[in-house]
């Protein structure tokens, strides 16, 4: 009989040889179960002989209660509920490169575990060999840590649930991969709180503890120069850290949206030497990146994403896996890249795809790249660096519900949905779980997109949702696809955020640089943004009524324009202060209204530069069946004509017109309303000798945006 020799660690074979074939996609015999006396139970209780042919009860399909590390409430073991201080965060330990080795027999009873093996973890396990699981269980007392001096891969065609220890961090060189080649997306059925056994991905429950901490590496940097089809070498802004022969590179649009393929002119390229600030590739660029000249300080070139970690999580391109954290245990996520993450669902629906007819996909469900589910404020002080997820089917990261997390120099590239987000309201009446103190830090979302595009309404880059004490700063969003209302930042309905904006970038996506539609109740401060070559508006302004202050941003050569005014003013009104609107003759107009569903307060438009437009600066088209234009356009100057009322819109309730340098104010009206006929703005001005505000000089930005993502580390500051 087979004696059990250092039992802390238990497999068996899993599922039957017809699932087993089906999971990995091969033939082979199934290894019978191990026989002999039935190990000790783990430390939770849970009876080791579990494991012997038959699923776990707590993860089987169809069971209502609730699975490891929650509650009957759904609430996460050990979770610290909203509004409750958190407990201060345990630091950050050492990869423990002690423990018996994967590759030793004894530890195993005999045999290493192979790919029909469920393999439970209760001990200390060194990962020093490759290996090929059924799936993995880390027990509470069980730590599996990979070796840092090699380059290891652990392959599951289950679950790995994580209620123990799971480290990767590599030194050097090495490489650290867990991989889920035999993903079914088909089986995923989407959930909570619970482990589900279908919906494979890596899942961090309980208190468990996971660390990715690969090397550091500088998430982008803009290049220094225009980029030219043909080019073998980008020069950049500054130099890189920690680039390597071999890494992938994405070189990000910046062509003008009159050009065919704005919004999709990717270069993805591979390094062949870095030296300084100098990158030779593999290969000549495709594409040219011009860099931009926008003015008010703003001259840009392409961004230079590097998607290469030398920590790994990845399903394949045909079977797309997931990250899920529940646990009462603060993670430490530092340069990590998470591909072919976020499975996708077909429905009944078809379309017409470029290889022919296609279903209509949904995303699964809690099933996104990385995602933070329902831990209120456990997560206080989590800080997730320099992560890219690419290649993604769902959502890229998703703080749901959870608190405090700083998100520091990430990417998105390539994904479906919003790639910043987490779950919206339900409907329009129900406002939106909120997310507070979410900080995005130089991070990018990149290539954000949906199939069929025409139903990617309102598709963001980054969707700034509920919640208190949020920040965006330095951040970039380019290539963002989509339909009506999409865009590179979305202040969404319903999900009212107060949010420190500043600095960030929107470029070459498909439609807006940023949309607002809420009506909001808080006062929102917009400062020393950009937007660049979007195909729609730079801003796209609604819904009904709220307050909003854009100060010292610059807009330039977007499609549409560079203001769409939807709302009027809800309480102090709307301010445009200080902007810099270029629309470098790629629109008629340099701002635009539109249909205003309220009457509300006043939106002013001061010390600013309207230029480059083809027929006029601002021109007021509120339509008859809304609410007239209420704006007043004070110490502005034109690069041409200044303003145009549109004959089909409604006569306006106030437009006060004051030139910069001057002091004769006007009141605008339509051609038929009297007064001196301004046959260039399709109206007549009266003068208004009462206005009593001084007149002061236009404030051109001067914007300084950052030229590469910030510095970011090792767990523990580790080089």
């Amino acid at each position: 009989m087979l004696r059990w020799l250092a039992v802390g660690t238990v497999f068996a074979a899993v599922g039957g040889e017809e699932a087993l074939r089906r999971s990995l996609g091969g033939g082979a015999e199934p290894v019978a179960a191990v026989q002999g006396p039935v190990p000790a139970p783990a430390a939770d209780g849970t009876p080791a002989g579990h494991l012997h042919g038959a699923p776990s009860p707590r993860s089987s399909p169809g069971t209502s209660g609730p699975g490891p590390g929650a509650t009957s409430a759904g609430i996460p073991e050990g979770a610290v509920t909203p509004g409750t201080p958190a407990a201060a965060p345990a630091p950050a330990p050492t990869p423990d490169q002690g423990g018996r080795r994967w590759s030793d027999p004894a530890g195993w009873g005999g045999r290493v575990p192979g790919p029909r093996s469920a393999v439970r973890i209760t001990d200390r396990v060194l990962l020093d060999t490759d290996a090929t699981v059924g799936s993995l269980l880390v027990e509470p007392s069980g730590a599996l840590t990979f070796a840092a001096d090699r380059s290891l891969t652990l392959a599951a065609a289950g679950n790995v649930e994580v209620r123990g220890t799971l480290a990767l961090a590599p030194d050097g060189a090495a490489v650290h991969t867990v991989r889920f080649p035999a993903v079914d997306e088909r089986r995923f059925r989407g959930d909570g709180m619970k482990v589900v056994d279908t919906d494979v991905g890596l899942w961090v429950t309980g208190a468990g503890y996971l660390r990715l901490d690969g090397a550091a590496k500088t998430a982008w940097v803009r290049a220094d120069r225009a980029l030219a089809a043909g080019d073998t070498t980008v020069s950049l802004a500054a130099p890189p850290t920690g680039w390597l022969p071999g890494d992938e590179l994405a070189v990000t649009p910046t062509g003008p949206p009159n050009e065919d393929g704005f919004s999709t002119r990717y270069d993805l390229a591979v390094v062949r030497s870095v030296s300084g600030s100098t990158v030779t590739l593999e290969a000549p660029l495709q594409y040219p990146h011009p860099r931009v000249s926008a003015g008010g300080g703003v001259t840009v070139g392409a961004e230079v994403l590097n998607l290469t970690r030398s920590v790994r999580v990845e399903g394949t391109a045909g079977g797309r896996a997931h990250v899920h954290l529940t646990s009462s245990r603060r993670a430490d996520l530092r340069h990590a890249a998470l591909r072919w993450v976020g499975p996708r669902a077909d429905t009944e629906e078809s379309w017409k795809g470029p290889d022919g007819s296609a279903p209509v996909t949904a995303p699964v469900l809690g099933r996104y790249g990385l995602h933070f589910h329902m831990l209120g404020d456990t997560t206080r002080g989590t800080v997730v660096e320099g992560v890219v997820v690419r290649d993604a089917g769902s959502h890229a990261f998703v703080p749901h519900a959870s608190h405090g997390i700083t998100f520091r120099g990430c990417v998105s590239h390539d994904t479906w949905e919003d790639a910043y987000w987490w779950d919206g309201p339900l409907d329009t009446r129900t406002p939106q779980q909120p997310s507070d103190d979410i900080v995005y830090d130089s991070c990018v979302a990149s290539r954000t997109r949906l199939e069929p595009n025409p139903r990617a309404y309102r598709l963001a880059g980054f969707n700034l949702g509920a919640g208190t004490g949020g920040k965006a700063v330095d951040c970039v969003a380019v290539g963002v696809q989509g339909a009506d209302g999409a865009s590179g930042f979305e202040w969404p309905e319903n999900s009212e955020g107060v949010w420190t904006f500043q600095r960030c970038l929107a470029h070459n996506n498909l439609r807006n640089g940023i949309f607002v539609w809420l009506n909001a109740r808080q006062h929102h401060v917009v400062t020393e943004f950009a937007a660049y070559h979007n195909g729609g508006w730079g801003i796209e302004h609604g819904a009904y009524l709220n307050d909003f202050d854009y100060t010292a941003s610059v807009l330039y050569g977007n499609g549409a324009g560079g203001v769409a005014l939807h709302a009027l003013g809800r309480d102090t009104g709307t301010l445009f202060d200080g902007l810099l609107i270029d629309a470098a003759g790629q629109s008629d107009f340099g701002v635009s209204t539109a249909r205003h569903e309220l009457a509300g307060v006043t939106v002013t438009f001061s010390r600013s530069r309207i230029t480059g437009h083809r027929r006029a600066g601002i021109a007021f088209r509120a339509t008859p069946d809304g609410k007239p234009d209420d704006v007043l356009v004070l110490d502005c100057e034109f690069g041409g004509n200044e303003l145009w009322i549109d004959p089909e819109s409604a006569p306006p309730a106030n437009l006060l017109l004051r030139r910069a340098g001057q002091a004769e104010v006007l009141q605008v009206r339509k051609a038929d309303g009297g007064g001196a006929a301004q046959p260039r703005w399709n109206a007549t001005g009266v003068p208004v000798p009462t206005f009593a505000a001084q007149s002061r000089p236009v404030q051109v930005p001067a914007l300084r945006l950052r030229d590469a993502a910030a510095v970011t580390g090792r767990v523990g500051g580790r080089s």
